[in-house]
């Protein structure tokens, strides 16, 4: 067949998305943002790239998977043919839901699959594939990924030159926080939602319909993204790109916006001497530290976290707390402020908690309280405050135990009102005590804070 040429520009979230090699992708927004074009066209761009074969064909296999078989028909096989039409970019067959993509020297077989249709399901488990193609991968399951993962890179064979690139991607509405997908996209572990996963996933993300950076609003009819009538959930979820609250209750930080609170890039500390480190700690056997600082401005800085499982808080300061600090806030004063209860002494221990991390030469400062009100009250003013039409609560991309816990990890349990005791606890807590002493210091006069550097030999640097 000749050459076939279409008008095709990706958005800028979906560029970036195409041009990533990693070996699972995937590109989340709200409804009506381009991801399912993109991905079509993403199949197309993967098969030119192939290099051809002893007889000049670029040959490659992509199987492109849906939760039903109606939602396949109706709308991932619809649009793909719509863009890359039966007769002039190839032959599709319906019995075998297949496509034969045929442009110039691209040869690309497509098999379209259905996870409600048994025999697609047993074939997925037997193709010998080049890429795949999740289509609003939130509903596919984690078995269907895993063994995919498997399938991709068999096709070419090695013989015939083997495949330029190999891998997968998806394409999704967000999902929920209490699913597999959602720990998954935002790199934590799946076991307890708040330590890290290095998955090497590379994810995505398309701004809000609502914004001033919305995409694809050119190929959308006027008042798409209107939101009359439609329920909190559904405008946070189909037109904000936000993941969907957990089931399992309301989350305790209904102010906190991924889109406002969270920094796009890493924030820079203030390592002047004047503005101390400020760590709130959760304290127990399982840790959990919160680094924040206040800047000129006004702004509560969220520089970083350090969460730990089955810890004291000695090894904790020496083998977790530290390096950071030796790392990142080099030369930094340094205060830790905890919970008031940490002054009583441990049962094993003669010492208290505050006792050891004193005797590990941290300055160490009780909250002024430990009441669950004030603590709540003191996150939530700086949520809803703005310093100079910016956000006044800022957190650090890293930290994505705390971003977890403010999306909706630290929620109110449905039944009883309260909040949850969970994984999500700790981080949550220690965020409390570090903003309770910033908005001590942060109401009136910003005052020059007195210069106490920690020597490093005192913290055990070298």
């Amino acid at each position: 067949m000749m050459a076939y040429d279409i008008d095709f520009t990706p958005s800028l979230t979906c560029g970036n998305f195409m041009v990533n090699d990693a070996k699972m992708r995937v590109l989340m927004g709200p409804v009506g943002s381009g991801k399912s074009v993109t991905s079509s066209f993403e199949v197309i761009r993967r098969a030119s790239q192939q290099q051809p074969n002893k007889h000049g064909i670029r040959k490659s296999r992509a199987a492109i998977v849906r939760e039903t078989a109606r939602q396949l028909m109706d709308t991932t096989i619809k649009t793909f043919l719509d863009w890359f039409p039966p007769g002039i970019c190839g032959e599709y067959m319906r019995t075998t839901k297949t496509y034969y993509f045929k442009v110039g020297d691209i040869e690309c077989e497509v098999m379209f699959r259905a996870l409600d249709d048994a025999d697609d399901v047993r074939n997925l488990n037997s193709l010998e594939l080049t890429f795949a193609w999740f289509n609003e991968c939130r509903d596919i399951h984690p078995d269907i990924i895993d063994a995919m993962s498997k399938r991709v890179g068999r096709y070419p064979s090695k013989k015939d030159g083997g495949p330029t690139w190999h891998g997968m991607w998806g394409d999704t509405n967000p999902p929920t926080m209490d699913t597999w997908w959602y720990y998954q996209m935002e790199g934590l572990n799946p076991d307890d939602g708040v330590t890290k996963n290095d998955n090497g996933w590379a994810v995505y993300k398309q701004p809000s319909g609502q914004g001033s950076d919305a995409e694809n609003m050119e190929n959308l009819p006027e008042g798409y993204y209107d939101t009359q009538g439609r329920s909190e959930e559904y405008i946070r979820v189909y037109i904000n790109g936000e993941y969907g609250l957990s089931s399992a209750g309301q989350p305790v930080y209904k102010y906190f916006r991924t889109d406002f609170h969270m920094a796009k890039e890493r924030i820079s500390p203030i390592l002047n001497g004047v503005r101390p480190i400020i760590i709130g700690m959760d304290l127990g056997l399982t840790p959990a530290a919160v680094l924040g600082q206040l800047d000129a401005r006004g702004r509560a800085l969220i520089l970083g976290e350090a969460v730990s499982f089955d810890m004291g808080v000695q090894r904790f300061a020496r083998t977790v707390l530290k390096p950071m600090l030796f790392e990142r806030f080099s030369g930094a004063s340094v205060h830790i402020v905890v919970d008031p209860a940490g002054v009583q002494r441990a049962q094993t221990d003669e010492r208290s908690a505050i006792d050891i991390l004193k005797s590990e030469g941290f300055k160490v400062i009780p909250a002024k309280t430990n009441n669950i009100t004030p603590r709540l009250s003191a996150v939530d003013d700086f949520l809803m405050r703005h310093a100079d039409g910016d956000s006044a609560f800022l957190v650090d991309p890293t930290c994505t135990s705390l971003k977890s816990a403010m999306m909706g990890g630290y929620r109110f349990h449905p039944k009883t009102g309260k909040i949850e005791k969970n994984n999500h606890s700790h981080v949550a807590e220690a965020l409390q005590y570090l903003m309770l002493h910033i908005a001590s210091i942060a109401d009136g006069a910003i005052v020059t804070q007195r210069r106490e550097i920690i020597p490093r030999s005192a913290l055990g640097w070298t």
